[in-house]
Parts: structure tokens; C-alpha cells; sequence
């Protein structure tokens, strides 16, 4: 019997939930579903999947195999990728995630720019701050800020992020000295998810607790915070940069600066990108700055 027959009704089965659901994904009836199923448990020697009237379920096996089976897939779809012609036009759907702000405001014009110049590129694109299972949901990448954690995913750097700290000339204007880390004592900070910002100090990492009247998880409303007088603020530089433009704000310490970070597109380990994946990247890369 042919190894490949019923793993892709399988996948379908444990990600829908129901054979009902795969059989609309794979546009096949429920019958050829099962039978399929059942031939990849024949072919394995396990059971797969718990089957009553009410609930469908993964058995331990099953659990086991799913991973793999998916695995399997990319595989396939990489050896496809493999025999297509690299210079073929980008076609077909990408599916991306990556943080609402930044995603917002810098990755959706460009890809937007992207499809306007590919006519035949599809795009999901799915606005999250949580860091989403790309396998499992079947992500084609993510974008990531900051540092990577160790993973199994591949990575590649698009552009880089600056860390800096900002008030307004009338809050300076009448604030205690501001030279030395230290000095931060006597100020109020705005603070976002951490109370603890980062800086370089004589070439060494320092991270210091700093303490304010407003605590808020948009980095924008931290902006107004600032511009209004209300203390100092630590923030990418994306963030900032419009308001140091037009004055409403004004760099401090910029000697402790700490060092950038990466702004990175994660992706599942495939050998052979997708042409339209590839391309894509490649896009975000010249228009984020970094060629």
C-alpha cells in the first residue's frame, strides 16, 4: 500500500477536530476521509484516533505520529518547491503573523506595496502579540522583535531596532540633573509591561528598576505621556523618531544606549522556501533597511 495514503486526511483530521471539517478543508467527502484514516492505521499498526459518537479524540500514538506526519508534509512540499523554476513570479497564499503595532504600521504597507506588484499572491495575515505555534497553525513566518529564544525555527534578520530614552523639553526643563544611570532615581518614568530598562554602561549590559506615576501596555499612549510632560520614556526607536523630528521630544543618555536588537522573520526549518515566501522576504528586507 502507498506509505503517503491517508496522512494527509489524517493531519486534517487532528487539526479540524472532525472528519466532517476535513472533508470541507481537502474537498473530499467524509466516507473517502475514513477510509483513508482507517488505511494509514491499518498501515502503521496503531490506532490513531478515538472515534465515538460524540467526541473525537488523539490516542497517545497518535499524538506521537502527528508531528511527524507534518513534518512529512513540509517535506513534500519542499521537494515540489525544488523542481519549480526559481525565477517563477510570486503566486499563490502566504500566511504570516507578527505584533499589531509594528505589524501595522511597517510589515502591512510593504506587503500591501508587495501584492499590488503581484497580482496573484494571496495573504492572511494575522495581527497577534502572542507568540503563535507556526507548525501547528501553519504559519509560512512570523515576525519577531527583539532577542530570539533558542528554537527549532529558522531566522533570518530584516532590519535592526534601537532602545531609546525620551522627554519633553518642558519636563527636562524642570527635572533634577540627567547625566549618570543613576540619576534616573529622581525622575518619573513611563512605564510599559517591565519596570526594568536596559542600557550599556562602559561596555557592560546594566539594567536598572525605575519607578513612575503611569504604567500602560501601548507604546504609543506612553508617546503622549511623554510629549505631555508626564516623565521619560524608553522605547524602540520606530516609536520615537517623529516625535525627536518635530521637537516634542528630546534624546537623553544617549551614551548608554544598549546595544540594537534584531527585528527577524522566524520561519518552520524547510530547505526550499516557496518562491512567493522567498521573495517576500527578500521585499521586507530592502524596504525595512536592511539589503
Amino acid at each position: 500500500m502507498d506509505r503517503w495514503v491517508g496522512i494527509d486526511e489524517f493531519v486534517a483530521v487532528a487539526v479540524c477536530g472532525s472528519f466532517t471539517g476535513a472533508a470541507e478543508q481537502l474537498d473530499t467527502s467524509v466516507a473517502q476521509v475514513s477510509r483513508r484514516v482507517k488505511a494509514l492505521e491499518g498501515t502503521l499498526g496503531y490506532q490513531l484516533l478515538n472515534r465515538t459518537t460524540r467526541k473525537l479524540s488523539l490516542t497517545t500514538e497518535g499524538n506521537v505520529f502527528l508531528s511527524h506526519a507534518k513534518h512529512l508534509q513540509h517535506v513534500l512540499d519542499d521537494a515540489t518547491s525544488a523542481l519549480r523554476q526559481r525565477d517563477a513570479e510570486p503566486a499563490g497564499k502566504i500566511k504570516i503573523t507578527a505584533p499589531v503595532m509594528y505589524g501595522e504600521q511597517y510589515i502591512m504597507p510593504l506587503v500591501n506595496k508587495f501584492m499590488s506588484i503581484y497580482p496573484n499572491i494571496q495573504v492572511d495575515m494575522e495581527l497577534n502579540n502572542n507568540q503563535l505555534d507556526l507548525i501547528e497553525q501553519g504559519f509560512d513566518f512570523a515576525i519577531r522583535l527583539g532577542n530570539l529564544k533558542d528554537s527549532s525555527l529558522r531566522a533570518r534578520l530584516l532590519a535592526h531596532r534601537q532602545t531609546l530614552v525620551c522627554g519633553a523639553p518642558k519636563y527636562l526643563s524642570n527635572a533634577p540633573k540627567l547625566e549618570r544611570l543613576n540619576d534616573l532615581e529622581h525622575h518619573y518614568c513611563l512605564l510599559g509591561k517591565s519596570s526594568v530598562w536596559r542600557f550599556l554602561d562602559e561596555g557592560k549590559e546594566a539594567q536598572l528598576h525605575v519607578k513612575g506615576r503611569l504604567r500602560c501596555n501601548s507604546g504609543w499612549a506612553l508617546v503622549n505621556a511623554a510629549e505631555q510632560g508626564l516623565g521619560l520614556v524608553q522605547l524602540p526607536h520606530y516609536y520615537l523618531e517623529e516625535a525627536i523630528e518635530n521637537g516634542a521630544l528630546v534624546e537623553v543618555l544617549q551614551e548608554f544606549e544598549p546595544e540594537s536588537e534584531g527585528i527577524w522573520a522566524v520561519y518552520p526549518p524547510r530547505r526550499y522556501l516557496p518562491t512567493s515566501v522567498r521573495e517576500l522576504l527578500e521585499f521586507l528586507a530592502i524596504g525595512l533597511g536592511r539589503n
